[in-house]
């Protein structure tokens, strides 16, 4: 008997839940990160979407993969881990936090496999060789130049999976959220996204 596919948020997490057989390979990182937010009181977080990621990789055979915003290194090496044979870059503007991403990256036995770069977005996104099959971003909402970036940077067909692309364009109406909605709009319009949602990420797979 075929299992069906999720058709809500809770039955995709409870999916993700019974195929991590062995419980959660990343565990430790996922602590590392909620540790360190607690402590020092800044925007690290790890998302907990890793697994998810980790699905989303495999499933689509992502050889090259790209993050914005990898924090200590959670959903970095869940993408490593989905994608078996892949390798994936992950961009973080802060350089303290990029330097334990790489210490914990290594304790899981990924730092060949996982490239982090410090720098911040766009401007740093400019330096990376096109071709991605997955760009993960994971900050504030994407600026008009950083959808540019991803068109520029994805393969024809490769997957964007954003957090609050459609804040500010279709809820531009909500205070501190109007700016750009417009130009957002015309860009995703022209650029010819396809789009859909998982969990609170939306997905954009570019035609």
């Amino acid at each position: 008997m075929t299992e069906s596919e999720p058709s809500s948020d809770a039955e995709a997490r409870a999916w993700v839940a019974r195929h991590l057989q062995d419980g959660d390979p990343f565990g430790a990182i996922y602590t590392a990160t909620e540790r360190h937010r607690e402590a020092h009181g800044c925007e690290a977080y790890a998302s907990s979407n890793g697994p998810l990621l980790g699905v989303l990789a495999r499933s689509i055979g992502a050889r090259r993969s790209l993050e914005i915003g990898t924090a200590l290194g959670y959903t970095a090496a869940w993408l490593a881990h989905g994608a078996s044979e892949g390798r994936v870059d992950t961009l973080e503007a802060d350089p303290g936090h990029a330097e334990l991403a790489r210490t914990e990256l290594e304790r899981a036995g990924l730092s060949a496999r996982v490239r982090v770069h410090v720098g911040e977005s766009p401007r740093a996104l400019g330096s990376l060789e096109p071709g991605y099959d997955l760009i993960f971003y994971d900050a504030s909402i994407p600026s008009v130049e950083e959808i540019g970036a991803f068109h520029a940077l994805l393969r024809t067909g490769g997957l964007l999976v954003t957090s609050n692309l459609f804040l500010g364009i279709y809820d531009g109406d909500m205070p501190g959220l109007a700016h750009g909605a417009e130009s957002r709009r015309a860009l995703l319009d022209r650029a010819r996204w396809l789009t859909t949602f998982a969990d609170l990420k939306a997905l954009s797979v570019r035609l």
